[in-house]
């Protein structure tokens, strides 16, 4: 019955912080002496192009030391595409095969949330020297910190900080002098102009890559057509990227569209394939997601649209260059990172129209 079922959930309980919560403790650790260190970030793209950021600060702490980055099917071929050219990841790990570098790791950066019981054995095997988690714990659940003693260093950001900025509140910052690294992205020429050839034009027009999904957010269609309805030029093209229940949200959006307005919805691409094709647009209009931050990454002018949420505009706004134009535009409304309506469109009009104006006069003058 129930109360066996409880019992016997408890017991399973007991054991696995018995055999798994526990890890062997290095005296004197010195985080000065590594010769080897494995990122594990969280498998969504947004992720895994941070770690990229903390894989060029962990360089330039131990230039002569191996780094690694954990991968997933998820993430696996947006790895090898980041670290093509750069080469700052000196070895991409399968989640999968992790029996095969059993000891292998002096450092292990833990970005995962939520530990559990794949968690905790994967990181037995693992049995790495040193682990530093960034990662949120959620007391009262069964496994958390107080029961589960398997990290050296728990890194607790302040409130105000961004994911990029991770490293400089961990116990490397006692050691060395972190800078700030920002993403960055670099792709084959090639390839892009492969991908070009996907907006179907026939004479010039400003090329603007619209990313209005994520995960599980997307902004209120009728406020987005009111930004495009209000657009002054005819040499626009507008491309909206093919995700999950995509043909619908375009449906609903081109009805409410200005007839004139150019518009169509891409093709089904791999995550190389949409890279290379994002990389060719001149302007990424997108919602809080990793389009955004690739975007910036490829230098991309980007206009993004955020939920009113403290937590998460602190640690997920995005991190453009310098040099490049970019506006965030942040809803009215407080609530959660999914509350994506209610957003002061005449800023971002005036700013897309701007971008538009300065991108097409630029074409013009190179002709």
């Amino acid at each position: 019955d129930l109360k066996i079922m409880n019992i016997i959930k408890k017991i399973k309980i007991k054991l696995t912080i018995l055999l798994l919560g526990n890890k062997k403790r290095y005296k004197n650790i010195s985080l000065k002496d590594v010769k080897t260190v494995l990122l594990s970030p969280k498998d969504a793209l947004g992720d895994t192009l941070i770690s990229f950021s903390h894989a060029r600060q962990l360089k330039k702490m131990y230039p002569s030391a191996k780094i690694g980055i954990v991968s997933t099917e998820r993430n696996k071929n947006f790895i090898k595409l980041v670290n093509r050219k750069e080469k700052v990841v000196d070895e991409i790990v399968d989640r999968k095969k992790i029996i095969k570098q059993r000891k292998k790791w002096d450092l292990i950066l833990d970005f995962k949330d939520q530990i559990n019981t794949k968690r905790l054995i994967w990181t037995k095997l693992l049995a790495p020297k040193i682990i530093i988690s960034f990662g949120k714990d959620k007391e009262g659940h069964y496994f958390n910190r107080k029961n589960i003693k398997i990290y050296d260093f728990v890194t607790v950001m302040p409130i105000n900080s961004h994911i990029v900025d991770y490293l400089m509140y961990s116990e490397l910052a006692k050691y060395f002098k972190i800078e700030k690294e920002i993403p960055k992205l670099e792709l084959s020429q090639q390839e892009i102009l492969k991908m070009e050839k996907n907006w179907n034009l026939a004479e010039k027009k400003v090329k603007i890559l619209l990313a209005p999904q994520g995960n599980d957010r997307c902004i209120e269609i009728e406020e987005l057509a009111k930004l495009f309805n209000e657009i002054n030029f005819e040499n626009i093209k507008i491309v909206m990227s093919k995700t999950a229940g995509s043909e619908k949200y375009f449906e609903k959006l081109t009805s409410l569209l200005k007839n004139d307005i150019d518009i169509s919805l891409s093709k089904s691409f791999s995550i190389e394939e949409y890279i290379n094709f994002l990389a060719s647009s001149d302007i990424v209009v997108g919602v809080d997601s990793a389009s955004v931050h690739i975007a910036c990454a490829l230098k991309k002018p980007v206009l993004s649209f955020y939920a009113n949420n403290k937590v998460n505009l602190y640690r997920w706004s995005p991190v453009p260059d310098k040099n490049v134009d970019n506006l965030q535009v942040i809803s009215n409304v407080s609530g959660t990172q999914n509350d994506l309506y209610d957003f002061p469109m005449e800023d971002a009009i005036k700013w897309l129209n701007f971008e538009i104006s300065k991108i097409y006069g630029q074409s013009q003058s190179e002709r």
